[in-house]
């Protein structure tokens, strides 16, 4: 069997985009000045961003049967050769898709029907077919039984498993998610999902006191910690060290729609070259990580700015 370099498991999903001038308030109504549709959905942006970099990448989730959003999310797939053969179909209920409202400064509004992807079952996580993998890569379903499989079966045959929670884990509490977290080697989360999960008012987020609460999630087994920080740059924390990784300012911000799939992205194309949890491995992957979301946040959408590999090993060599 074929070895990838990462298996993303998680939602596919149609991101409907409307870019507006402002925000509606209650009982309002906005003008839309442009309407797209564009493949989503946190895993499979960052399975896509990881085919484009060059990286053999499989995705596995679960799509409505032969219906035209799902279609659309395989046809997009292909062009960066994005293995399909491991999505899962349901015949009750159709491809979820996100309703985004994007402003002026590219801030964003999101509601998300998750459709057929919240019902992957751990059923539906084999381990002959997530086995032969590099990484394993784990984002945003509500639904934590297939990832709990995932896991355990990544901790099994000894293949690390990184997990980019998002909020619908998040919400569900720390006490709650324990469960997966005890099979996560490396874990990223936003400043937000950091914060709620650790039940820490953001303005109170400082060096100090992420660093205290980190320590918290290493006792549960977590190798690496990471915590994105926008324009700040990303916290990097291990058993061994702890530092701040900057990001390079952007001056013009379209879109930031993906930002943290892209970050995903680009630190396991550096971790899968040589599997390091050496903190000077880890804090170049998360450089690369850094440049991939600047690059996404400056096109519209969660995909359009992300590099081929030619492009990346120019900056990377």
């Amino acid at each position: 069997m074929t070895e990838f370099d990462v298996i993303c498991i998680g939602a596919a999903l149609v991101d409907i985009v409307a870019q507006v001038e402002r925000y509606p308030a209650e009982d309002d109504e906005v003008y839309v000045s442009d309407l797209r549709l564009l493949s989503g959905g946190a895993a499979a942006n960052t399975a896509y961003a990881c085919a484009k970099m060059g990286l053999l990448t499989a995705f596995l989730g679960k799509l409505g049967l032969n219906d035209t959003f799902g279609n659309k999310i395989i046809k997009d797939f292909s062009e960066v050769k994005v293995v399909t053969t491991l999505i899962k179909y349901s015949n009750k209920y159709g491809t979820g898709s996100a309703y985004v409202a994007l402003n002026r400064e590219g801030d964003r509004r999101i509601y998300a029907y998750s459709g057929a992807a919240n019902y992957l079952s751990r059923d539906n996580i084999i381990e002959g077919e997530i086995s032969s993998t590099k990484a394993i890569f784990l984002s945003s379903l509500k639904n934590l039984e297939p990832f709990i499989k995932a896991a355990k079966i990544g901790r099994k045959n000894k293949i690390p498993v990184i997990l980019n929670p998002g909020m619908l884990i998040i919400d569900q509490g720390l006490e709650n998610i324990k469960i997966l977290l005890e099979y996560i080697d490396i874990l990223i989360l936003s400043q937000k999902e950091f914060s709620t999960l650790m039940n820490i008012q953001e303005r109170e987020l400082n060096l100090k006191t992420i660093e205290g609460t980190m320590k918290k999630l290493i006792r549960l087994g977590i190798k690496v910690i990471i915590v994105t920080r926008g324009e700040i740059g990303a916290l990097l924390y291990t058993n061994l060290d702890f530092g701040l990784i900057p990001s390079i300012k952007v001056k013009h911000v379209v879109d930031t729609t993906g930002a943290g799939d892209a970050f995903s992205a680009g630190f396991i194309y550096g971790f899968v070259q040589n599997l390091s949890f050496e903190f000077e491995a880890l804090k170049k992957n998360v450089k690369i990580g850094n440049f991939i979301a600047e690059k996404c946040i400056q096109k519209l959408g969660a995909r359009n700015g992300i590099p081929f590999r030619e492009e990346l090993k120019l900056v990377f060599p």
